[in-house]
């Protein structure tokens, strides 16, 4: 907690394709790291190993988000065709304290899905990321 306030989701800006997206509903990322045991003699482990690194997130927008950033696309292509870029998200809480900035390196959209139902009033756009790193606090 910093000052009495947590962090909310108004405090995220969020920096995708070189500019501050406003129709962004959602953003999630996470690093994983392989750890493993090494046994030797007994039932105990002698070590420990670590291995790979993976990287997983999607981000949620807005369909109109959606649409201006197809728009940019040439005719025939889609959202997944687009080269990697990279994603910035900062935590900057507007009651003060330390702002965070993580970047997200290498991401590519890997599936575009659209849809609604009767009674919706916006039409979120989940779009899963392939991630190639993650640097945290830049």
């Amino acid at each position: 907690m910093i000052n009495g306030n947590e962090y909310a989701w108004e405090d995220i800006q969020v920096n995708i394709l070189g500019r501050l997206v406003e129709g962004i509903t959602a953003v999630e990322y996470s690093t994983k790291r392989q750890h493993d045991n090494i046994y030797g003699r007994g039932n105990k482990p002698r070590a420990m190993g670590r291995g790979k690194k993976e990287f997983s997130g999607s981000i949620t927008l807005l369909q109109s988000e959606v649409e201006a950033i197809q728009a940019a696309l040439p005719k025939g292509k889609d959202l997944t065709d687009i080269a990697a870029f990279p994603i910035v998200v900062s935590y900057a809480p507007e009651a003060g304290g330390n702002i965070t900035t993580d970047s997200i390196l290498s991401a590519r959209f890997t599936e575009v899905k659209k849809g609604g139902k009767q009674g919706d009033t916006s039409m979120p756009v989940e779009l899963p990321l392939a991630i190639g790193d993650i640097l945290y606090n830049v």
